[in-house]
């Protein structure tokens, strides 16, 4: 028994796929595009009817003569000038076609440009590439069924006519008929000069563009790279710097709050509180005496009041173990009718208060 393998779709073939296709698209664009620009330069079409005789006549000027398109003569001045650039429809003798009804599913309705064609060799005695073609539009029939009348010619017999109206400088040549005289056109050929090399320019053009828009793209995305690099080194030099920053800030904070309390600490040791030297003095001082303003700077207080024996502070002073260097600032004075002296003493803080309590 033979073991069969199977392997995957080479990689080319879907490449080749995705050039056609993109090919294909581009050949569609560039004909769009092209009719497009080729309709607005033409401008409204120039209509021409065959007659029963065989002649023509131009439709949009009444002064025209009738004219043949057989090529025996050159056309009327009026003709030549009204088709220079122009869009011209041919509106030919429905004597010149064969009709023939054609019945289809309904279902059929989005693709009856193919199925038409399949059937021209079957309707008609032409194939689809030799006949030139049409058909009414479809009309609904019961039992679910659309029916439509196809018109077709030989492609030979309308080709001189069509070379006639291409020498006197028609842009674009569309050949209609009707099937009877209250028919609606059955378009049945378009022509358009200069198409092929006006599609084949846009298509250049269009290629161009594409291909610099990719180039665009392609340095856009280099060049995006290049500087979003650059940013991102950038934004993490900032960031490293940024918390260098920070940290060195936090240091900083956290030293001169250290600092800070170190030194509170120490002005707590060694300054005395005004409250605690108060309370200090009113244990020395005895009870017949009021102080009346206390002043502190540093280790030096100030003490100035009253008291019924003022010479006997500086000795109560000195023997405390708060206060040294008492020394009257002042001389003791007495008022008329005050119980004791006043006073002005100075002394000097031996220890912070709470380590003396």
């Amino acid at each position: 028994m033979t073991q069969m393998t199977t392997r995957p779709p080479s990689s080319g073939l879907s490449l080749t796929r995705l050039l056609d296709g993109f090919s294909a698209f581009i050949d569609l664009a560039a004909g769009c595009i092209a009719d497009l620009a080729g309709r607005l330069a033409r401008g409204a079409p120039v209509r021409i009817v065959e007659d029963k005789a065989g002649f023509f006549v131009l439709e949009q000027a009444e002064a025209a003569p009738p004219f043949r398109l057989d090529g025996a003569g050159p056309l009327p001045p009026e003709v030549s000038a009204a088709l220079a650039g122009r869009e011209a429809e041919l509106a030919l003798d429905p004597a010149r076609f064969l009709f023939r009804p054609l019945e289809l599913p309904r279902g059929a309705a989005a693709f009856l440009d193919g199925i038409v064609r399949s059937q021209i060799d079957r309707l008609t005695p032409w194939s689809a590439a030799g006949a030139a073609y049409g058909f009414t539009p479809p009309q609904e029939a019961p039992d679910d069924r659309l029916t439509l009348t196809v018109a077709a010619t030989a492609r030979a017999r309308i080709a001189p006519l069509v070379d006639g109206l291409k020498a006197a400088g028609a842009g674009a040549i569309v050949v209609t008929t009707r099937m009877g005289d209250a028919g609606a056109p059955i378009r049945v050929l378009d022509h358009a000069a200069g198409a092929a090399p006006a599609a084949s320019g846009v298509r250049r053009i269009l290629l161009a563009v594409l291909g610099g828009a990719a180039a665009a793209a392609m340095t856009a995305l280099v060049v995006s790279g290049i500087v979003g690099s650059s940013l991102d080194a950038e934004l993490d030099d900032i960031t490293q710097r940024i918390a260098d920053q920070r940290r060195a800030m936090i240091a900083a904070r956290d030293g001169q709050g250290g600092g800070l309390v170190a030194g509170l600490e120490r002005r707590k040791r060694e300054v005395p509180a005004a409250v605690l030297v108060l309370e200090a003095l009113s244990q020395v001082l005895p009870d017949d005496t009021y102080v009346t303003e206390l002043q502190m700077e540093g280790d030096k207080v100030e003490v100035a009041g009253i008291s019924r024996e003022a010479a006997a502070l500086i000795r109560l002073l000195e023997q405390s173990r708060q206060f040294a260097e008492a020394t009257f600032v002042a001389p003791t004075t007495r008022q008329p009718g005050e119980a004791g002296e006043r006073f002005h003493i100075a002394a000097r803080i031996l220890l912070p208060m709470e380590a003396a309590r």
